[in-house]
């Protein structure tokens, strides 16, 4: 059964505020789409005069209880805000908080400057500020005159970007051979052109697996070669970014802590160890039975790392000096993707 957009859904940070420690591992707590300060706070008057930025990361994540993937994810920012502010995307680690993040390459949405036929190979896109650089070349673009995302008509089109040139604020963006327009496209339609953030399939999975034994084994084989067959199975909803520690109390039971979370429920080798994350009563990754195998000592241990199946990506949202008020500014940022 496929992904259902429901499931496809925007999570924040375990610190949200506007000093350094802004940001790191994903919270448990979902945001509500469309609602007001969902994600930052309103501009106070003195702030539109003298200008901000502020930064927030989200976390999106793929709540699916079947575990499947979001395959080839795309991220773009839908349109430009209707306020004087603009809001660009980058990418973030699991971790990074805002004192150590990395802002190597913005991704955001201008519009078309002037109309476009069908079979164009290339388009001039006028955006708020060329310093930015939204647009570099081999790009994904995502070009649209819908007026939503879900909305009913009008088109849209991904097409890949060989080669871009600036002059001020407008960008002139030529397609890769091969890659054209589909449809007419008017500069009077708002057409909205942006640049997409292509990060890898969105799943649930593991790493970093480590393990100090003299005669136990996992899936057939010493724990200090990860394993391939018989492997951790880790939960789409339950799963969260976690070292955990497997320490042996005897030759078949063992304890069981994560890095930020603590001791959890123990196990045993003889029956399949799934702890449950008490927020989602979802396990947070399960270890079959039948990949212990070999002789286990109390005192030896297994460690590994789980990452839930979430994508972290940096939302910056620039407040020029004097800006104008606006009653209903608000930024909209898209994600799509396919799933087995």
């Amino acid at each position: 059964m496929a992904i259902a957009q429901s499931e496809l859904k925007f999570y924040k940070p375990a610190t949200v505020n506007n000093t350094g420690t802004n940001g790191g591992r994903m919270s448990t707590q979902a945001i509500a789409p469309m609602a007001m300060n969902n994600v930052w706070p309103d501009v106070a008057q003195a702030e539109r005069a003298a200008g901000s930025i502020i930064y927030r990361k989200i976390f999106f994540k793929v709540d699916n209880a079947s575990n499947l993937a979001l395959i080839g994810p795309r991220i773009w920012v839908f349109e430009p805000t209707p306020g004087d502010d603009r809001v660009l995307i980058f990418s973030g680690t699991q971790t990074d908080t805002q004192a150590t993040k990395s802002e190597t390459r913005f991704y955001g949405c201008g519009r078309l400057d002037v109309d476009v036929a069908a079979g164009a190979g290339s388009i001039d896109v006028n955006v708020e500020d060329a310093s930015d650089a939204i647009f570099q070349n081999g790009d994904l673009v995502h070009i649209t005159n819908k007026v939503g995302i879900n909305a009913p008509s009008g088109t849209s089109q991904f097409l890949m970007v060989d080669s871009v040139s600036w002059n001020g604020n407008k960008a002139t963006l030529t397609f890769a051979i091969g890659e054209s327009l589909l449809d007419n496209y008017t500069a009077a339609q708002g057409t909205k052109v942006a640049s997409v953030l292509t990060p890898a399939d969105i799943v649930a999975s593991w790493e970093a697996w480590v393990g100090s034994t003299v005669a136990g084994t996992f899936n057939g084989t010493a724990p200090s070669t990860p394993p391939s067959t018989i492997v951790p199975v880790v939960d789409s909803i339950g799963a969260i970014y976690q070292t955990w520690t497997l320490t042996f109390t005897s030759p078949t039971t063992f304890t069981c802590t994560g890095d930020t979370v603590g001791g959890v429920t123990g196990g045993s080798i003889g029956s399949d160890f799934a702890p449950v994350n008490p927020v989602f009563n979802r396990p947070y990754f399960t270890l079959p039975m039948a990949g212990w195998g070999g002789t286990w000592v109390a005192g030896e241990v297994l460690t590994f790392r789980t990452l839930p199946a979430a994508v972290p990506t940096w939302w910056k949202r620039i407040v020029p000096p004097n800006a104008a008020s606006t009653a209903a500014d608000m930024v909209v940022v898209a994600i799509s993707g396919a799933s087995a």
